[in-house]
């Protein structure tokens, strides 16, 4: 039987995740002076597009579709990994939703709508970073079983969830796993939990190996946001941190970081400096807890055309200015990451503007017509010479 219906969208979290982003950014971009690039010894977070032209930094570039695949008609599967592959990229994050897996309790995991996505990757060459997440409302605390966005009620059945998604899919060659979006901040509710998480964390990582020796394991990408109780926000520097001296960082392959930065780019920008060259970088408390081996992934990266709200085929010329910086971002992006050696995998979000949800980070514009951007970012990660594909 065909999966039903999913109850909710992954991006309805992250619609508000993105708004905090934007304006924690804004403000940190004007209030923040800008972090010593001195603070660590090969940090180049900050280098120039000169610079960073002469860099051969081994990366994965990838585009992140969240759940927007999930349940589409094969033909906008195909279309938008066909994008994938035309921008050279090797890579696709997507959601694995497993509320709409095993939507009852007891009824098995149906693996349908999923199969149709990672088909039509491995039919193209691309590796699938899969998150695990959706949480089915049975599995839910009883006080939480509202809310789409709240934790299992037992680490062991998300666990379990996890081995058989790794057991079932390892035929497709799928062996990467991100573990939740955001935990940082309300897409893990009631509140962030680094406690939570890490007994999470390291009960999913642990049936992964189980499961499949091979498992990489990625902590679930965090949003770079400043630490605020009153809005249910921990930053990423202080989650990790609280994470890490739990031993959570030694059940993963790598660190999912979310350092959307506009209206800066990420070559000045402080969200970047805090992969590895701040004062307080995610990198600083790998080494100080025992796991510099583990990575950054910054497996969500983009820049909104925000009038794209209300031109949505880009037809003003306020549109078109922001979208040639769209296309600048791009560009500058791919040089700020391929001169940090921290950094070992980039996604681009997204690959089509999500007008339900007011999200116009795409490549493409809503009537589906490629943006400047496309061409920015094909041209650039082809240039850097960096592109590895793990």
């Amino acid at each position: 039987m065909a999966s039903p219906a999913r109850p909710r969208s992954h991006w309805l979290i992250v619609v508000g995740s993105l708004l905090a982003v934007v304006v924690s950014t804004a403000a940190a971009v004007h209030q923040e002076p800008t972090a010593s690039a001195a603070a660590h010894p090969k940090t180049a977070g900050t280098a120039s597009p000169s610079q960073a032209a002469t860099v051969n930094h081994s990366l994965n570039f990838g585009l992140a579709y969240g759940d927007t695949l999930y349940g589409k008609p094969q033909s906008t599967i195909d279309t938008s990994l066909d994008d994938a592959v035309s921008l050279g990229t090797k890579w696709i994050r997507v959601d694995l939703p497993w509320g709409s897996i095993e939507p009852q309790a007891g009824s098995g995991y149906d693996w349908t709508e999923f199969n149709r996505i990672a088909s039509a990757a491995q039919s193209r060459g691309l590796k699938i970073d899969a998150i695990l997440d959706d949480v089915p409302q049975w599995a839910r605390e009883s006080a939480c079983r509202t809310d789409f966005s709240c934790a299992p009620a037992e680490d062991g059945q998300f666990a379990d969830f996890a081995a058989a998604a790794a057991r079932h899919y390892a035929s497709y060659g799928m062996n990467t796993w991100e573990i939740w979006n955001e935990p940082n901040i309300d897409a893990w509710a009631p509140d962030p939990d680094p406690a939570a998480y890490e007994k999470l964390l390291a009960a999913t990582s642990t049936a992964l190996h189980k499961a499949e020796s091979s498992a990489f394991v990625v902590l679930g990408g965090l949003a770079a946001v400043p630490t605020n109780a009153s809005l249910h926000r921990i930053s990423a520097f202080d989650f990790l941190t609280q994470v890490a001296e739990l031993g959570g960082t030694k059940y993963v392959d790598a660190v999912g970081y979310h350092p959307y930065s506009l209206p800066t780019m990420p070559s000045a920008s402080v969200n970047f400096q805090a992969i590895s060259s701040s004062t307080e970088n995610l990198e600083s408390v790998l080494q100080r807890y025992g796991t510099p081996n583990v990575t950054i992934w910054l497996n969500e990266t983009g820049a909104q055309v925000d009038n794209a709200y209300y031109d949505p085929t880009g037809a003003q010329t306020l549109t078109g200015q922001q979208e040639s910086a769209q296309a600048a971002y791009a560009t500058n992006l791919v040089h700020t990451v391929a001169a940090n050696d921290y950094v070992s995998a980039d996604f681009w979000y997204s690959d089509q503007d999500d007008p339900g949800n007011h999200l116009f980070f795409g490549l493409r514009r809503t009537n589906g017509t490629y943006r400047p951007a496309f061409a920015s970012l094909k041209s650039a990660i082809a240039a850097c010479g960096c592109n590895s594909g793990r």
